[in-house]
């Protein structure tokens, strides 16, 4: 065979790479040695990107914290006669710090399904596996059938999800998102429009992306250890 024969032909441009392979395991329980040693050898490798996934609420009715105020001039807030709410679900790659994020009116499986396409989409560009770390909220739960199982099956080869123990934040690093984001975006704050709300965590999220130190430092991540997935 030619040299020229045997060079791959290059894919359009914007194009994502051919889906991987199917993988052995979809759905990894930590406590599952043999899958979380395929994990950290995918990780090692550099054959996959290992993900913290969680969501916030945003809500117009503010959360209240202590503040500093100069005497005789006290911080009032709006409280709407009804509160409305906005879900946002974020990732982060806990090798590189890259930050994705998408509001939606609410917490759901097709929020999850969706976030976990970008996520997806960001690794078969790099030619790699998205491996993501989830709690075990109600709409992430994978069944035979329903929007997650669909979800799965859309993007079979290209995901793992490895299930968190129980009430277990603290092995959840993208909860630590949440601790700078809450001060900056929905502590105190005096917006009566949802839409403002939502252009504020927008532009912090968007601040943060654009430093993926920062994302790391945020997350107490110096560097993810390829070969350990939880704490």
């Amino acid at each position: 065979m030619s040299a020229a024969a045997s060079t791959p032909t290059p894919a359009p441009p914007g194009a994502l790479p051919a889906p991987l392979p199917a993988v052995p395991h979809e759905v990894v329980d930590p406590a599952d040695p043999a899958a979380i040693a395929w994990l950290g050898d995918l990780l090692a490798r550099g054959r996959a990107d290992l993900y913290g996934q969680d969501e916030a609420d945003l809500a117009l009715l503010p959360t209240l914290t202590r503040t500093w105020m100069r005497r005789g001039h006290q911080l009032k807030l709006p409280a709407p006669g009804t509160n409305e709410k906005r879900s946002v679900s974020a990732i982060s790659d806990l090798g590189d710090g890259g930050l994705l994020w998408r509001t939606d009116e609410s917490r759901c499986a097709d929020q999850f399904c969706a976030t976990l396409a970008a996520g997806a989409d960001r690794s078969t560009a790099r030619g790699r596996r998205a491996i993501f770390l989830v709690d075990n909220a109600q709409s992430h739960r994978v069944g035979k059938t329903g929007i997650v199982r669909r979800g799965l099956d859309a993007l079979a080869g290209r995901v793992v999800l490895v299930f968190l123990p129980s009430y277990s934040p603290d092995l959840q690093p993208q909860e630590r998102l949440w601790r700078p984001w809450r001060p900056n975006v929905t502590h105190n704050h005096t917006r009566d429009q949802m839409a403002q709300l939502q252009a504020d965590s927008d532009e912090w999220l968007a601040r943060m992306a654009a430093q993926p130190q920062a994302v790391l430092q945020a997350l107490s991540v110096s560097r993810c250890s390829p070969t350990r997935l939880v704490a």
